[in-house]
């Protein structure tokens, strides 16, 4: 490298006192450099940093004439020594060359600077900074910052998060956690049992400086501390070359933050990776004195399991099967939806006992919760196409019901075109890639028949005591969504069960579904004459086959088809003397201009397909007993048209009870099309809906393996509990009844586990009516082939969702003065009655076949009637109905859902609470670290991480007064709210 010495010289000069480093060093020189590294080898020399230029000369008082040496910092590393067993010592090493530059600070603050300012030093980082910085700027304004032809407009566009190890924060991706333990700890001073914090930094090559990274809680007076709060690295933070570096500390006083430094401990990622247990024990070093030992686990989950191995290098490939196992998951899923930006995270809490829990909670998108909003709307569009057409059928009315029925034949069109317009958009959306509908969203139209922030949460637990190793991984699963209603549409008439005209709510004053209308029960009997119509049809069929083999060689089977034949024609006529359809021939008859006469006298026709039959009845004992052979073909004909004829009777005059129905919508000014009740109620059912089926995948499918759960679903049904943190006042009494109308609706849901196609085969199917859908779930052949008998078969699976609801925020707190809380109360008391009715039939059944299930039924009775006595007591913000149905649902192996406004907040403090409540019931933990629990899964947890998927934040949507209102135990930790933030 060519220079001129006396520019350097002076350049050097110039910058003293002004220079981005200056001060003293330990170095070694000359020959020594490549010698092995003593302390007695440095010297120590007056160092300067300008830019990449590094001066040294003999001593601070030296002239800059007489400088000794100079170093260019480009395409150079730097890093600590570890292994030298010097003080504060690192190297500087270039690229392709085998000398290296050894130096020794002071002190580890005045190593760690000169490291890091080494690090920046270069050109190099220079140009990856001003890409990143590029990068950032074009992101937030949308436009290059560097205009046109500028001479760094070519340099790339980078994010620097990748080669710096800077975490990314909660909007990335997480890859893996470390658990952090400390073991013998000697305290500051030998007399005092330390409070101990641990901070951790990285450092990831090309840079050579040290990073702070993150920090633990303080645990405080403990020798042998363990850490809740785990080292959280995202993808992109860090690599297999990455070197972590743990400093302890002794917390001396929180208020002033003093901290004295107790040690600290390294290791390289990669060396953690390798290990069969992840897992290593280092000393904690000070002042080359050992003060005790760090524990640290690694803890990924096995969708992340590959993106850590990916980085490893070649010599890394596993030797092993401990090492292969090792990467195994946390629980293994016999089947499950697909799962979509998938968040963990790690704890550890002690028990009563003494082992420690490994606690890992899960939280997913369902990939597909689009798909069943999008099949939903495919059954509306036929089936409001289906009544379009059979309110056009309807002709020859006299002028007042023809107008009638040409506005309600407009809106339904109408509504045809609002659902084949919501149905392209979502496809759309899915088609780019969305799978989740943010709080922010809920209000969006062209969004509403999708749940608000629909998850999947697990908590799987593990023991580390072998002694409960069979306990390994049980995983506590809920699916938490908006309340179903329609955000959209707002609350100014109330929601769905206020909507309802007066005939649909009970002396009682709770909702009466529409099912038990008019319109309901004719939709009911046309589903039966319509049976009847393709039963007529198959078997007269069957009869002429029949009757062919009986010429060419005996009479067959036609005394059965032609049985076959009569007893339809029996169903018929059973369906032709109901009260409904009678009114409705006589109702049709007179709006009709110039009406038939069968819709005086139906009966009369059926006599006539009746004396049909008995014709064909005779020809066929002629057939068997003479051998004679008439016209059956003409006499099928006959019957045919007859029936024909008065099916398409009965069917108008059923289509005619519909017309008068949304007739009298019309006159009470209610509106049949968009914004009407059914469209509202569509939306509402579209979003319970879905939850519904993903929790009975996510729960049923996962528990194939036990046979007394197929049992139980198969006999009985499955059960759902749905929990609603809703209150009584404002807005969110509109949303309630809004809720409880989809939990009737959803309530008629029937699935069917079904043999998949092919392996991609993963979707469930939607067949059926509004009111009446069947689910069909496929399953591999591998899992079909376990099944009972009787579910391969097509046996149906029922469900009986019961929600309980407490409100627990501040409008529950004016409504508990006001007094308002009947609405809740009525809820609370049907659905304990659903849900003792299920548990009464699982007794019954399953109660006393062996003696474990006999403590079940003891343990379920005592728990129905704690809960009988909460639901009977008038108490505000009575959260022990929510406690008592969460572990009567996990007693009774059923589904779970939590739903509040928009399943972020309040759903957070109820399903951390849940979560705390099980390891406290079922694990022995530590009750001292109940609170602590909470703490820290609401801080840390995947809850917190739900609420910046929703605002941008990491932070609930609760200010101070509105903590205060909450229960206790579903407040939040400190830090973790803000007066104002978007819900």
């Amino acid at each position: 490298m060519r220079f001129n010495h006396r520019e350097l010289v002076q350049y050097a000069a110039s910058k003293a006192g002004s220079a981005d480093k200056e001060g003293c060093l330990w170095m070694k020189e000359g020959a020594k450099k490549k010698e092995k590294k003593n302390v007695g080898d440095y010297v120590q020399r007056w160092c300067l940093l300008a830019g990449n230029l590094f001066f040294y000369c003999k001593d601070e008082e030296a002239n800059w004439e007489n400088v000794i040496g100079l170093v260019v910092l480009e395409r150079c590393q730097v890093e600590t020594d570890p292994d030298a067993g010097i003080k504060y010592g690192f190297r500087l090493f270039f690229d392709d060359d085998p000398d290296s530059f050894w130096f020794m600070a002071n002190t580890g603050r005045e190593s760690d600077e000169w490291i890091r300012t080494f690090s920046c030093a270069s050109y190099e980082y220079l140009r990856a900074s001003l890409g990143e910085l590029r990068g950032q700027l074009m992101q937030i304004t949308g436009k290059d910052p560097l205009i046109e032809g500028h001479p760094f407009g070519d340099f790339p566009v980078k994010n620097m998060l990748a080669i710096t190890g800077i975490a990314p924060g909660l909007g990335g991706e997480a890859l893996f956690e470390l658990t952090l333990a400390c073991s013998s700890l000697v305290g500051s001073s030998r007399d005092t049992v330390p409070s101990t914090l641990i901070v951790t930094s990285c450092m990831t090559p090309p840079q050579m400086y040290w990073i702070r990274y993150a920090q633990t809680e303080v645990v405080e007076s403990n020798c042998d501390p363990r850490f809740f709060t785990t080292v959280v690295f995202y993808k992109g933070a860090a690599s297999m070359a990455t070197t972590l570096k743990f400093e302890v500390f002794d917390v001396c006083d929180k208020v002033d933050s003093k901290m004295v430094p107790m040690g600290q401990a390294q290791c390289k990622l990669m060396e953690l990776v390798r290990t069969t247990s992840q897992s290593l024990r280092l000393e904690i070093v000070f002042n080359s004195s050992t003060c005790g030992f760090l524990h640290i686990k690694l803890c990924t989950s096995e969708a992340r399991q590959d993106d850590l191995f990916a980085v490893a290098p070649a010599e890394m490939e596993p030797q092993s099967e401990a090492y292969t196992s090792s990467r195994k998951s946390l629980g293994n899923f016999l089947c499950r939806p697909p799962l979509d930006n998938i968040v963990m995270r790690k704890f550890e809490f002690p028990t009563k006992l003494g082992a420690m829990l490994d606690v890992t909670e899960v939280m997913g998108e369902i990939r597909t919760s689009f798909s069943i909003p999008i099949l939903l709307l495919e059954r509306y569009i036929a089936e409001e196409t289906q009544r379009a057409m059979e309110f056009e059928s309807l002709t020859d009315l006299k002028d007042d019901w023809d107008i009638a029925r040409q506005d309600i034949l407009k809106e339904h069109c109408d509504l045809t075109r609002l659902y084949r317009d919501s149905q392209r958009k979502l496809m759309e959306a899915m088609d780019n890639g969305m799978s989740f509908k943010k709080s922010t969203s809920k209000a969006e139209m062209e969004l509403d028949f999708v749940p608000v922030n629909l998850h999947v949460q697990e908590m799987r637990v593990a023991l580390q005591d072998p002694v409960f190793k069979d306990r390994a991984a049980l995983a506590y699963m809920v699916v938490t969504a908006g309340c179903p209603t329609a955000y959209g549409k707002k609350y100014r008439q109330g929601g769905l069960a206020r909507m309802q005209p007066t005939s649909a709510v009970s002396s009682a004053g709770i909702y009466r579904p529409s099912t038990d209308s008019k319109a309901s029960r004719a939709q009911g009997v046309l589903g039966h004459i319509d049976a009847a119509h393709r039963s007529i049809r198959h078997h007269t069929t069957e009869f002429l086959q029949a009757a062919a083999m009986a010429q060419s060689g005996g009479p067959g089977e036609m005394q059965l088809a032609i049985r076959s034949v009569a007893d339809t024609v029996h169903q018929l006529n059973s369906h032709c003397n109901v009260t409904l359809v009678n009114d409705a021939l006589k109702n049709l008859h007179e709006a009709m201009a110039n009406p038939p006469d069968i819709y005086m006298d139906v009966n009369a026709h059926c006599q006539k397909i009746k004396e049909h039959v008995l014709s064909l009845e005779a020809l066929v004992d002629n057939i068997v007993y003479k051998n004679a052979f008439g016209n059956l073909q003409g006499s099928v004909d006959n019957v045919l048209e007859a029936f024909d004829a008065t099916v398409m009777s009965l069917k108008k005059a059923l289509y005619f009870v519909l017309l008068r129905e949304s007739r009298q919508y019309l006159q009470d000014k209610v509106p049949l099309g968009p914004n009407s009740y059914t469209h509202r109620r569509d939306i509402v059912f579209s979003q319970a809906m879905t939850s519904v089926i993903y929790c009975f995948m996510e729960k049923v499918l996962h528990c194939l393996d036990s046979l007394l759960f197929v049992k139980q679903i198969s006999t009985i049904g499955f059960l759902i509990y749905w929990e609603s943190l809703l209150s009584t006042q404002g807005d969110e009494i509109g949303m309630l009844e809004d809720f409880i109308v989809a939990i009737h609706d959803v309530n008629t849901l029937q699935f069917k586990l079904v043999l998949a196609e092919d392996t991609n085969d993963n979707n469930p199917r939607i067949t059926g009516t509004r009111y009446k859908f069947l689910v069909e779930v496929p399953l591999q052949e591998t899992l079909f082939r376990i099944l009972p008998t009787a579910l391969q078969n097509g046996k149906l699976i029922s469900i009986t969702v019961v929600m309980f609801t407490q409100g627990i925020n501040e409008q529950q707190s004016y409504a508990d003065i006001l007094g308002n809380n009947s609405l809740q109360d009525l809820i609370n008391s049907k659905s304990f009655q659903q849900l003792r009715s299920y548990c009464m039939h699982y007794t019954e059944h399953f109660g006393i076949s062996n003696a474990k299930q006999t403590e079940k039924a003891r343990k379920v009775g005592e728990l129905l009637e704690h809960l009988r006595v909460q639901v009977s007591i008038r108490k505000a913000k009575n959260t022990d109905i929510l406690t008592l149905s969460q572990e009567l649902s996990r007693v009774m192996d059923a589904g779970r859902i939590t739903s509040c406004k928009s399943a972020k907040d309040r759903t957070a403090m109820s399903v951390t609470l849940e979560q705390a409540h099980i390891l406290l019931r079922e694990y022995n933990m530590e009750p001292e670290c109940f609170q602590k629990v909470l703490d820290d899964m609401r801080s840390r947890g995947t809850r917190i991480r739900n609420t910046e998927k929703n605002i941008g934040i990491p932070q609930y949507a609760f200010n101070t007064i509105q903590v205060l209102a909450l229960p206790k135990n579903y407040r939040p930790p400190e830090g973790t709210y803000k007066k104002a933030v978007p819900t």
